[in-house]
């Protein structure tokens, strides 16, 4: 397993913990650091309950001493077909290809995964996805 820094006062991205405990780990640290913080909330699901991000958004902003989060959803594209897919996807399932970029959030960007390094697609491997049901 490659040992890799992280570029912020996170709880591991691979914890295994729930998500309102890695909120109530994380939130205390913003008050601390001088900005440049973000909580990273990695979402499972390709399409989750708007409705419920709303209301758990708010929640995190009202209740919590987060300064930023940022719910992120890997995504994939197929080059040949243009076909967009939530998640990280090896073969398109539009037409078979298996030309495809996949993206997802590096350092508060949206960027293509093949130009990632080494330790950063490996953190990508080992975020911890949650889900709607996750955000109670």
């Amino acid at each position: 397993l490659p040992i890799y820094y992280t570029n912020g006062t996170h709880v591991p991205p691979g914890a295994d913990v729930s998500l309102v405990d890695r909120i109530n780990i994380e939130h205390v640290f913003f008050p601390i650091v001088d900005g440049g913080d973000i909580m990273h909330i990695w979402m499972g699901e390709g399409s989750p309950d708007a409705k419920g991000l709303k209301d758990f958004a708010m929640n995190i902003a009202k209740n919590t001493q987060v300064g930023y989060f940022a719910f992120t959803k890997d995504m994939s594209v197929c080059m040949d077909d243009f076909h967009m897919m939530a998640g990280l996807k090896d073969v398109c399932e539009n037409c078979g290809s298996d030309n495809i970029e996949q993206l997802s959030r590096v350092t508060g960007y949206i960027q293509a995964v093949s130009g990632w390094n080494a330790a950063k697609k490996q953190e990508l491997e080992d975020r911890k996805r949650y889900n709607s049901a996750d955000m109670v």
